[in-house]
């Protein structure tokens, strides 16, 4: 995954938050040791942000030297990506466990070769956050008249080729798409797609950045079978995540007064 610089905002970290996020943080070393091994043996994608977030690429962790205090992370195949990440003051990790947010903060990266390949290694971090994935409210959307969100995705041809899929569910940290089982081979965990156009009834079209955090093949009630993708918002701007809010509260406002209206 290539360095990306075309970000519309800088993402604001929850990690930087501890008025709001401090009850998430985690100080003990053997709780951060238990996540960073977590990390480790499922070959997590890691989100590597540069300084304030604008620019970032995709690692996993490679190994941790607790001797030494240290983690291994793999470098990136782009070398501006690699000089970006020695040059930043400020490094911030996020990747999804378990569905689980977890997010960690180094002071910096320094670059060595281990068996001939590139890795970066930074000290162990003394606090990560572990932020719930349940703390964003998440909404169905109606089946009837379903919001949709337009991807580009890459095509053998070396363009793109553009798929619009109806959502199956919206949060506040990301969306589910529905979407045909034959588009299953066009995604990868872990692979970002920029200015997505996420269609928001009331608030017209926005431009969202999503990751790919899963991949599933469901079969629906009456058996046939559908692709169902998870997606989490990167770099999302408070005043989009403020759009889909409102459209979630508006969602539940209106549940709650069709099941009063049954009782």
């Amino acid at each position: 995954m290539t360095l990306a610089q075309n970000e519309v905002s800088v993402p604001v970290f929850e990690i930087d938050q501890p008025a709001t996020y401090g009850k998430y943080l985690l100080h003990n070393r053997a709780e951060i040791l238990i996540h960073l091994r977590a990390l480790l043996k499922h070959h997590t994608l890691i989100t590597v942000y540069l300084d304030e977030g604008k620019e970032f690429f995709l690692s996993t962790l490679l190994s941790i030297d607790e001797d030494s205090k240290q983690l291994i992370l793999d470098g990136s195949n782009h070398a501006t990506s690699n000089d970006a990440a020695l040059k930043a003051a400020r490094i911030t990790l996020s990747a999804p466990l378990e569905r689980v947010k977890i997010q960690i903060r180094l002071p910096g990266l320094s670059m060595t070769t281990i068996d001939g390949k590139k890795v970066m290694i930074a000290p162990l971090p003394t606090s990560i956050l572990r932020l719930q994935r349940r703390e964003f409210f998440r909404v169905k959307t109606p089946l009837l008249t379903p919001l949709r969100c337009k991807l580009a995705v890459p095509n053998p041809a070396g363009g793109h080729t553009v798929v619009d899929y109806p959502l199956f569910d919206l949060s506040g940290g990301g969306i589910s798409l529905l979407g045909p089982i034959r588009d299953a081979d066009l995604f990868s965990l872990g692979e970002l797609f920029h200015d997505c156009r996420l269609e928001i009834p009331g608030e017209s079209v926005l431009s969202v950045n999503l990751r790919v955090c899963e991949v599933l093949k469901i079969e629906m009630v009456n058996g046939e079978q559908q692709l169902r993708l998870g997606c989490e918002f990167v770099s999302l701007p408070g005043t989009r995540l403020a759009f889909i809010e409102r459209y979630i509260t508006r969602q539940e406002r209106e549940r709650s007064l069709r099941s009063a209206g049954q009782d």
